[in-house]
């Protein structure tokens, strides 16, 4: 289903981005705009509406709709994605929270074209209503008057309920003739695969002038990972000596074990389902270069970390630290990742992470990270991911090294399949100063049946998603080595350069994915 607005008689529309269904997102937005267009220098203006959701089978977390001011409706070429805006309406926070009601913020961009390597956007916080949904979700049926005002000091927005009205107050509207200085462009814009019905739309203008955004009003957001980073205190461990090595049963305490692990030291888990976690290793209970700090399974693939019975929308293991050895382990039935990677120099092999909420198996830096702290020189090697599935079927993957890592990060021999989004994914984001991702070498990997999960039927309703291999984003060039790596039988592409021309592949192989060859750049 792609993104749809009914019922606007006298407004003229543009897909800005090439989007067929969109999204709102902390580093891109792509969506269907429908507008008129007027001078802020001679204009102020009242534009109000009645937006009822009527259909929600597509919507995800970057599903957003409302009132939008644009300051361009240029869209030359798909790079150009990026335009300043503000967005009455329902969207994603920035602190994480789904489907709030706010003003969206988004400032920066200077260039006519606005391309992503430019790096100037600048994601204002959310500024949210008071009133909130009960739910975390966008219903059918799900109705708010929206009106947003331009004036001689700024912008008024105002959102009406069972609950009453409240107004956010936003000094200047400058900020939206950077792109196209002569014109601000007023209208409704939906994205994320949602169908919204607007009604009762009332536009008054009158004369007015233009008003100066201050500098400095605008903040600068800086997108993580979405874990939560109070979750896990970062304890300073003392006399860690135990070089020697810990067995434990199930029932027994693993967490204890974890942190009072020396360099040298070897845990050696029994047979079981171990039930305690979410786990979590600190950066500061590293091992050393050549005293590695093991952690495995007795038999390997007998040991489940298991967290399904676990509230937590967290990963099954966090390992922050560096210089550690997993082998063996099962992650299983965490409401995020299975193993959440965030430390550098560490070896995870014939692990497997099975129906856990976002990617199997992460590798990603800690949320609030430096980007020197992004993770580095990380093999896993012979591990095998399947049926990771997030709410809303769209971002779990098998295997992911993605946003933010650094260099030297290596995936040998392993398998990914019948994860709901991609088997291996390295998308990459313009994150203004943090630029992309360092070069990532899959080695001898396989991908295949990825979109759907093993106990579902692949119809073209239940996919939408599922490349192989995706190998980019947002239009930065990442110069990823694939050996020996074969895709097939995807929901999408078998590699999938989503944007990014630079990858390499040698003796590649791919074949019966649903994207014409296979391969898309």
């Amino acid at each position: 289903m792609q993104s749809r607005v009914m019922c606007i008689p006298g407004f003229q529309f543009e897909n800005l981005g090439n989007a067929s269904s969109g999204k709102f997102a902390d580093s891109l937005d792509q969506f269907s705009f429908y507008y008129q267009k007027i001078d802020p220098g001679k204009e102020n203006f009242r534009l109000s509406a009645l937006i009822e959701v009527v259909d929600t089978s597509g919507v995800d977390f970057q599903t957003g709709y409302g009132i939008m001011l644009a300051d361009t409706v240029a869209n030359p070429s798909q790079a150009s994605r990026h335009r300043n805006h503000a967005l009455l309406g329902r969207f994603r926070a920035v602190d994480g929270r789904n489907y709030c009601l706010g003003l969206r913020i988004v400032g920066g961009y200077t260039h006519p074209q606005a391309f992503p390597q430019r790096r100037h956007r600048r994601l204002d916080p959310s500024r949210l209503f008071a009133m909130q949904p009960v739910e975390d979700a966008i219903k059918k049926g799900d109705r708010h008057r929206f009106t947003l005002a331009k004036t001689d000091d700024g912008l008024e927005a105002s959102c009406e309920t069972e609950n009453g009205i409240e107004t956010i107050l936003f000094p200047g509207c400058d900020f939206l003739l950077k792109q196209d200085k002569n014109a601000i462009y007023a209208g409704f814009a939906v994205a994320g695969q949602i169908e919204v019905r607007i009604k009762d739309v009332q536009l008054e203008r009158s004369p007015g002038k233009l008003s100066h955004t201050p500098h400095g009003t605008i903040g600068n957001y800086l997108p993580d990972y979405p874990f939560c980073r109070t979750a896990f205190s970062e304890q300073i461990l003392l006399n860690r000596t135990n070089d020697g090595v810990i067995r434990l049963s199930p029932g027994q305490d693993l967490a204890t074990a974890i942190y009072s692990a020396g360099p040298g030291c070897e845990i050696v888990l029994e047979d079981g389902c171990y039930e305690g976690g979410p786990y979590y290793i600190p950066k500061s209970n590293s091992g050393e270069r050549h005293k590695a700090i093991i952690l495995r399974a007795e038999h390997r693939g007998r040991v489940v970390i298991d967290c399904s019975k676990k509230q937590d929308r967290l990963p099954a293991m966090t390992l922050r630290a560096s210089y550690w050895e997993l082998d063996g382990l099962v992650f299983k039935g965490a409401h995020s990742a299975g193993l959440f990677v965030c430390g550098s120099h560490n070896r995870i092999h014939h692990c497997e992470a099975v129906a856990n909420g976002d990617t199997g198996i992460l590798l990603c830096s800690y949320p609030g990270s430096t980007k020197t702290e992004w993770p580095g020189y990380n093999h896993v090697e012979f591990c095998t991911s399947h049926d990771n599935c997030d709410a809303v079927r769209r971002n779990a993957d098998g295997f992911g090294a993605k946003l933010s890592v650094g260099r030297r990060n290596v995936f040998l021999a392993c398998r990914a399949f019948h994860n709901i989004d991609d088997g291996f994914d390295l998308y990459t984001k313009d994150m203004l100063e943090r630029g992309p991702i360092g070069p990532v070498r899959i080695i001898d990997c396989e991908a295949y049946c990825n979109g759907w999960l093993s106990l579902e039927k692949n119809t073209a309703s239940s996919t939408r998603n599922g490349s192989g291999f995706k190998l980019g984003g947002e239009n930065l060039q990442v110069r990823h080595h694939l050996i020996r790596c074969t895709a097939h039988d995807n929901a999408g592409a078998g590699f999938n350069g989503n944007t990014n021309r630079s990858f390499h592949l040698w003796k590649c192989r791919e074949w019966d994915n649903n994207k014409i060859n296979g391969f898309s750049k």
